[in-house]
């Protein structure tokens, strides 16, 4: 992009585009701590940006949407009810983060674990955000089904294998490409076990409550 030089024969290429938060934010916010999203402990000072990387252990969303939906809400609650702020402080339960100069990361750019961390911590500690949460959760997955049909998505996916396949064979793999191994039929096969599964714990949660 700056020197012009150009690489040959490059079949596919990963813009992969990462990013260092700016301790401006934190100046400006004169924030010392992080607590959950909030500055200092202050329920009236308020700052997220998108976590970075995905937790392992919470494979939840990896869309922005959702999360900013609930960033929202969570501190429009709190300012409205500022008592539930003195019930989080008091529990000691929210994560917390420091600047790290060391590693350009301010403290207000925190990791995808710290994320989880303070949802879960919000939705146990205040029930109000989780009747919210409820009824947020499900917005990707009835998203998904609107924007992406089963059928249209399957007609992608098999486009995209044998496109992949053409390429292959004509790169001199001389065997004949195994077809696309999903249909319609499967896909919705497992989409049932999953939800029997949800089903499954629901009932045991149920019970154990």
């Amino acid at each position: 992009l700056i020197s012009g030089r150009t690489i040959p024969n490059i079949p596919i290429m990963l813009k992969l585009l990462g990013f260092n938060g700016d301790f401006e934010n934190d100046k400006l916010m004169k924030l010392k701590e992080l607590y959950g999203w909030w500055c200092n402990k202050d329920h009236r000072r308020y700052i997220v940006a998108e976590p970075l990387g995905v937790d392992a252990n919470n494979f939840g969303g990896t869309s922005f949407s959702p999360g900013a939906i609930l960033w929202s809400e969570q501190h429009v609650h709190l300012m409205h009810y500022p008592k539930d702020w003195d019930v989080l402080v008091s529990s000691g339960a929210m994560p917390t983060h420091v600047a790290d100069e060391a590693n350009d990361r301010p403290a207000y750019v925190v990791e995808a674990r710290h994320g989880a961390m303070t949802q879960i911590s919000l939705s146990t500690m205040i029930p109000a955000l989780a009747a919210r949460g409820n009824i947020i959760g499900p917005l990707a997955h009835i998203r998904m089904w609107q924007m992406h049909p089963l059928d249209s998505f399957i007609a992608c996916a098999k486009k995209e294998w044998d496109e992949w396949s053409k390429t292959l064979q004509e790169m001199g793999f001389d065997r004949e490409p195994p077809p696309y191994p999903y249909t319609e039929e499967i896909v919705k096969g497992y989409i049932a076990q999953e939800y029997a599964y949800y089903a499954e714990q629901e009932e045991l949660l149920s019970k154990r409550g």
